[in-house]
């Protein structure tokens, strides 16, 4: 049995009611803008509550395809992100301009994470190069480490969206009923 207490971030993605899955995990916003998360939905717990929304929890290295459009560096779906270093939720709305860091390298050690505040000049990780050469990996944005992502290629290669401060929410989720 594995007793391991490490948490990961996690991603839910606001979904219409007709796309998800009655086995999802999702957080739902209910009409009096509060949230609870649920493991497997039910028609009779929709019933019950008064839902707004549906978050659905998603793969979360990959979401970034279905939160973000990287051409204009805006949102194109709500979502909650669980940061498990700060133990919060952070619900980030539709049409919200981001700034996208784009970092690539053959090894790259993050010094983020989901919920940090950074600002442009701080150093936020390092890269080993091609020539095995330990490089700073500099900020050129400043927000709130929204989601950080992974591209899968041959080399390591990760996308950070940084959201400004004014457009990210806290948010308390407890279990629904």
């Amino acid at each position: 049995m594995n007793n391991s207490s490490y948490k990961y971030p996690q991603i839910f993605v606001n979904e219409s009611l007709n796309n998800i899955s009655l086995s999802s995990k999702a957080i739902l916003e209910t009409r009096e803008r509060k949230y609870c998360s649920v493991r497997g939905l039910s028609k009779e717990l929709l019933a019950k509550i008064d839902v707004k929304r549906v978050f659905e929890l998603k793969p979360y290295e990959t979401a970034y395809e279905e939160i973000v459009d990287l051409e204009s560096a805006k949102t194109t779906k709500s979502f909650i992100v669980y940061s498990p270093k700060t133990d919060t939720y952070m619900l980030i709305e539709e049409n919200v301009n981001v700034q996208l860091l784009d970092i690539l390298g053959l090894k790259i050690f993050l010094a983020i994470g989901e919920g940090d505040f950074v600002k442009k000049g701080d150093i936020i990780g390092y890269q080993v190069t091609g020539k095995f050469e330990v490089r700073n990996i500099i900020c050129n944005g400043e927000g709130v480490v929204a989601y950080i992502g992974t591209i899968f290629e041959e080399i390591q290669h990760y996308i950070v969206i940084l959201v400004g401060e004014e457009n990210v929410e806290r948010i308390k989720v407890s279990e629904c009923l």
